[in-house]
């Protein structure tokens, strides 16, 4: 290589080094200087720091003149309504929500009395302050409306404005999408005006209360209901609406800010608040909301550690980094939120199991499977026997911890393919796949059965059992409504035979159903259509043959069918409970009677009518001497009859009503004795006059018969108690004959006369006295 080439090379190689080392040393004087002035930066940003944390603590401090103006109010009236948690509620009398949490702090701080005055809502609080009664409201979002008599506050609570739908309703983010909607909004809110001020095509209706508002959303008459989403989910979980959901927030209107509205004429009190609220700490603050709070959904930005982050330039990717970290972090929030309102809405709070929503759901995607696949299951309808008894001997949180109980067993008999489900109450509903065999139903059902026999350890040890109803997909129906129909008859017939069993539906159960169902649409209008008549059957006296006994008996003359049996529709009328109704003109029919055969054939005539359940729990026998006193006869005209059933459930209401009866001079009598299991403390308790001995004994007394014994004991037990006996079902001579030999008082049945309309009775007796 020639010489001048080398010269020129190694020139080139110190002119490349020479600008490295400039550009390293200019490099190192940048570096220098950036680190200077992040430094700089830094001790500027700690300055401001601690200036503003110099200030902040200064201007929690309240001046003389503050104070001096405090000791002339002596106390300060606020409003607040109820019915409003999380926020406000008065419970008791006393003032309790996050409204009620912030109000302590600032009482404190203050250091004078607050006086709580109740109104019965929002818009009467705003009129309390217009009149001059309340010096503040708390709680109070700024609205132009309200700027023309009142002062704000600093805001201390955001609270995200929501709409709330029946579930099938599409998501909604914008107000734009709910232009020609109904939609609701409680009366009296912040929100009232400032949806009307800025958004007038809205179609807003106000509402007095938010159940009623969320009641309308429930059944159609709202699209949605515009609140605060915490007043949402308290509301909802506490109506049970499981139907409803928390749709969205919208983009125009996302968050509502609450501070607190002072009356104009007290604006010094402004600043003192706002120190107030300015001297909580954060900590506490989020003690109060999370204390309150159960269901959050909020859109938020740091931005305080925004700026602070941003100051620092010199860790810009630190910054990045936790920006990336926060929004993440969000996410996860608003997706365990979703999740957890989700789960509300689709699971049982109590055993969570799925709820009715949820099993219907599943219930609708196993039915088309069946279908398509041509494979059948089996829905069981499960309901616990006698629970109501342990709810009203030991307490609905004893009743609770029996069915979280009872649905654990049943989920331990099932596979985990199958679907358990809790419909309400104490029903569950169990869907068996993929069910080839009905010997592996019944393998399920004898688990379930036996699981549920065993003891709960409650506070004493109970015992339970339960019926079952089962039915299939597609041998007995292909839609929801009917399988769920079509097993709870089915479990009601396993409940017919005894309890504690299972049952499957047929098809002779659906024409059952089906006439039942045909009976009481027609039960409805045979009142009023003159369908009912009474009749008499005559009671007589049976040593000497007297007669001024009878007993009233309903009939129902079917246009259709004819004479309907009281086996067939008096149980109808008590499930209806159009017993009430008809009860009580039976009972006036006989006490018209009664008067007339008093004249005409004995001044004692007696006529019995008989009583249910339903009559007595509601009531409706309370003024039944009243009416007999319009009549113009005495109580004694009137015989009462029960059963032995209506002892044993021994329902107060039931019992102290049949006493006070009594009392007035109503005679009663227990009806079909033996057939139960009264004891002969409820004979003595509630002063029984009369024991009408069962037919069945009556059926098959013979000379040297066990009947007979049986018959001769109750007589002799009856008349040791002073009570008359009345034997049912006399078909022949040789049984009033042994009746009579036994000393029983009276007989009724067949072999005297067949229940007699009015009239017909009245000859009977005539020709009876002649004989």
């Amino acid at each position: 290589m020639p010489r001048g080439s080398l010269f020129v090379k190694g020139e080139l190689i110190k002119a490349i080094l020479k600008v490295h080392f400039l550009l390293l040393i200019n490099g190192l004087h940048l570096l220098k200087q950036l680190v200077k002035s992040s430094c700089l930066l830094i001790l500027i940003a700690m300055f401001v720091s601690y200036t503003a944390i110099a200030e902040s603590s200064n201007e929690h401090y309240l001046t003389f003149e503050e104070k001096t103006y405090l000791k002339k109010l002596k106390e300060i009236p606020y409003c607040t309504a109820s019915n409003s948690l999380p926020l406000d509620e008065i419970n008791r009398g006393r003032h309790v929500g996050i409204g009620a949490e912030y109000l302590k702090y600032f009482q404190r701080f203050i250091d004078i009395p607050f006086k709580l005055i109740v109104t019965k809502s929002w818009q009467q609080s705003l009129e309390y302050i217009k009149s001059g009664r309340c010096d503040f409201i708390a709680l109070a979002a700024i609205t132009p409306q309200r700027e023309t008599f009142l002062n704000f506050t600093d805001t201390y609570v955001d609270i995200p404005f929501v709409l709330v739908t029946t579930q099938e309703k599409f998501f909604v983010s914008t107000f734009s999408q709910l232009t020609q909607k109904k939609l609701g909004i409680l009366t009296g809110n912040s929100y009232v005006d400032l949806l009307r001020n800025d958004y007038p095509d809205l179609r807003v209706i106000e509402i007095e209360s938010r159940q009623k508002a969320l009641k309308m959303v429930d059944n159609g008459e709202l699209f949605g209901y515009l609140t605060g989403l915490n007043l949402a989910g308290y509301a909802i979980q506490a109506g049970g609406y499981t139907s409803l959901k928390i749709n969205g927030q919208f983009d125009e209107l996302s968050v509502i800010e609450l501070g607190i509205g002072i009356r104009k004429e007290k604006s010094a009190l402004v600043s003192i608040f706002n120190k107030a609220i300015n001297s909580i700490r954060q900590e506490d603050k989020m003690r109060i909301e999370n204390s309150w709070i159960t269901i959050r959904y909020e859109i938020t930005e740091d931005y305080q550690r925004i700026i602070q982050f941003f100051i620092i330039v010199s860790v810009l990717v630190s910054f990045l980094f936790y920006r990336q970290f926060q929004l993440r972090k969000h996410n996860r929030q608003l997706a365990d939120r979703e999740k957890q309102i989700w789960t509300q809405a689709n699971y049982d709070f109590l055993t969570s199991l799925p709820n009715r929503r949820l099993f219907q759901d599943r219930l609708e995607r196993q039915i088309s499977y069946s279908i398509r696949e041509k494979i059948p299951f089996a829905l069981l309808l499960i309901d616990l026997d006698q629970f109501k008894d342990v709810n009203d001997s030991l307490g609905h949180e004893q009743g609770d911890k029996l069915l979280i109980e009872a649905a654990n067993r049943i989920n331990d008999c099932t596979r985990q393919s199958d679907t358990i489900a809790r419909l309400g109450g104490d029903e569950f509903v169990v869907i068996l796949r993929d069910v080839q065999k009905e010997s592996n139903i019944e393998q399920v059902c004898t688990k379930i059965l036996e699981q549920l026999k065993q003891p709960f350890q409650l506070i004493e040890k109970t015992f339970i059992s339960a019926s079952i109803g089962i039915t299939f997909c597609a041998q007995d129906s292909k839609s929801i409504q009917a399988l769920l129909k079509n097993a709870d008859q089915a479990m009601y017939a396993a409940k017919a035979n005894g309890r504690n069993r299972w049952h499957y539906f047929t098809a002779k159960m659906q024409e059952q159903a089906l006439e039942r169902a045909s009976l009481v649409r027609d039960l409805h209008h045979a009142l009023r259509n003159k369908q009912f008549e009474v009749h008499f059957q005559p009671i007589s006296v049976l040593n000497g043959g007297k007669i001024y006994k009878a007993e009233a008996l309903l009939r129902w003359h079917h246009p259709k069918r004819g004479f309907v049996s009281p086996t067939v529709f008096i149980p109808l009328l008590e499930e209806t409970r159009l017993i009430i109704e008809i009860g009580e003109w039976v009972f006036l029919e006989a006490a018209r009677q009664v008067k007339i055969w008093r004249k005409i054939f004995h001044p004692n005539f007696q006529i019995n009518v008989n009583t249910s359940p339903v009559q007595f729990q509601d009531q409706s026998t309370h003024h039944w001497s009243n009416l007999i006193e319009d009549i113009g006869i005495p109580a004694q005209a009137i015989g009462i009859e029960i059963t032995e059933s209506m002892l044993m459930e021994g329902h107060e209401d039931i019992s102290s009503h049949l006493i006070s009866l009594r009392d007035l001079g109503f005679q009663v009598s227990l009806d079909d004795f033996g057939t139960g299991y009264s004891s002969l403390a409820y004979l003595r308790r509630f002063d029984i006059d009369y024991l009408k001995i069962d037919k069945s004994f009556v059926d098959h007394i013979a000379e040297n018969s066990d009947d007979k014994v049986l018959c001769e004991a109750i007589v002799v037990m009856a008349h040791r108690l002073g009570l008359k006996v009345v034997a049912e079902g006399i078909e022949t001579a040789e049984q009033a004959e042994i009746l009579k030999n036994c000393q029983c008082d009276y007989g009724q049945g067949y072999h005297l006369s067949i229940p007699l309309p009015a009239g017909a009775f009245e000859r009977f007796l005539s020709n009876y006295k002649k004989s």
